[in-house]
């Protein structure tokens, strides 16, 4: 497939859809429909989905306050791993940031390589852990944060 076959959309959200990706990338701790919809209502929020047609292929949310930002969640749906999707997201996420954003920081697995690399290759650098972060199943988190300024 081809990426360029893909848009973002950053309103009108289907919110059950966003839970049940969540939730299929993350486990149990994935976000309930209402959560994604409390996030949209904050003015200080970014959500932004990618869909192939009308098939959800990809999200990221996340916040902005004052200098600092971070990445609460970043899913890309199994059959379009590997197409793209996380990047192209995070690459329009970090444009959409105010300009008085100096760093953005967000957490992962620490088993989860590919979205660890995927962030670095953003500038991202490890900054700490989250012991037992995650619930389902139980593991750390390492805890990575971009310089943007």
């Amino acid at each position: 497939m081809n990426i360029s076959q893909f848009s973002i959309l950053d309103s009108k959200f289907d919110y059950d859809k966003l839970s049940e990706l969540d939730k299929l990338c993350v486990g149990a701790d994935g976000w309930s429909a209402d959560s994604f919809r409390e996030e949209s209502q904050r003015p200080e929020s970014i959500i932004l989905t990618a869909y192939d047609g009308d098939t959800l292929a990809g999200m990221i949310a996340g916040f902005t306050a004052a200098d600092t930002g971070e990445i609460l969640t970043v899913c890309t749906a199994p059959q379009y791993r590997r197409q793209g999707v996380a990047r192209m997201l995070m690459e329009t996420f970090l444009t959409s940031v105010p300009d008085s954003v100096e760093s953005i920081a967000l957490e992962v697995r620490q088993s989860n390589t590919a979205a660890i690399e995927l962030y670095k290759s953003f500038g991202f650098e490890k900054a700490g852990v989250r012991k037992r972060f995650y619930q389902n199943p139980a593991e750390d988190a390492d805890v990575m944060v971009c310089k943007l300024k």
